[in-house]
């Protein structure tokens, strides 16, 4: 599938795993097991009803795994004058990128609020479908495109190009499914510059495999299609 859709070689990406929000004992002890395990970026979800515990939280998660990168996802939970005044702590606190600081429906006030900004702020909520994009290339840093939500491989492709010179950046990102569900994804991953592809690693039993993501990389292969193949389920016979 990567062949058809333009990449040369299979993509490999390394790709998010996200620490919600938790007790900070927890959160460091997740954020070790992640760092051990191979894992090269944590996403932290931010919106606790204190912005000192999110603080505190991304504080201990660094401290924890040193050489990780950061990303942050308050998922809208913060008004304009607490994003301004939040996110200069959370750079200095070593977050690489922010996503949807602010509540969604208002793309001029995020627009706004990425130019001033002391780090990049990606569009997640606002940035469901390529129009959603092509009010906001140029605007922000970058645009988190989830397939499921934009359309499919080509939608994504078309978003994709049409960020293009515009120094608006894609992120390729996911709701919670199996290998199959996204693999399409990973046969993009070339294209973005921050990858968020875990969401298989969520699930109890996934009955697909072949995109890897346990120890913090996801891949495409060259094997048919999207390359992925079922779990062989194994059942006693009385």
């Amino acid at each position: 599938m990567h062949r058809l859709l333009g990449a040369a070689a299979p993509p490999v990406t390394a790709t998010a795993r996200t620490i919600g929000i938790t007790a900070l004992g927890r959160a460091a002890a997740e954020a070790r097991r992640l760092a051990a395990s191979g894992f090269q970026v944590i996403k932290v979800k931010a919106g606790a009803p204190d912005p000192e515990d999110d603080i505190e939280r991304v504080r201990v998660i660094r401290d924890a795994a040193p050489r990780v990168r950061l990303l942050l996802d308050p998922n809208g939970a913060w008004s304009v004058p607490q994003a301004d005044a939040l996110l200069p702590r959370f750079a200095d606190l070593g977050v690489e990128a922010v996503e949807q600081p602010v509540a969604p429906g208002d793309p001029d006030a995020l627009g706004a609020l990425a130019q001033r900004a002391p780090l990049p702020v990606i569009a997640d909520e606002d940035a469901v479908g390529l129009d959603d994009v092509r009010r906001l290339a140029g605007r922000v840093h970058g645009v988190n495109v989830k397939l499921a939500k934009c359309g499919g491989p080509h939608a994504a492709l078309r978003i994709a190009e049409s960020l293009e010179g515009s120094g608006t950046e894609l992120m390729l990102g996911c709701l919670t499914a199996s290998s199959l569900g996204l693999a399409p994804a990973v046969h993009l991953a070339d294209r973005a510059r921050w990858a968020d592809l875990d969401g298989h690693l969520l699930l109890a039993h996934d009955p697909w495999t072949g995109i890897g993501g346990t120890d913090g990389v996801v891949h495409a292969t060259d094997r048919p299609g999207l390359g992925v193949e079922e779990v062989a389920v194994h059942e006693d016979v009385a």
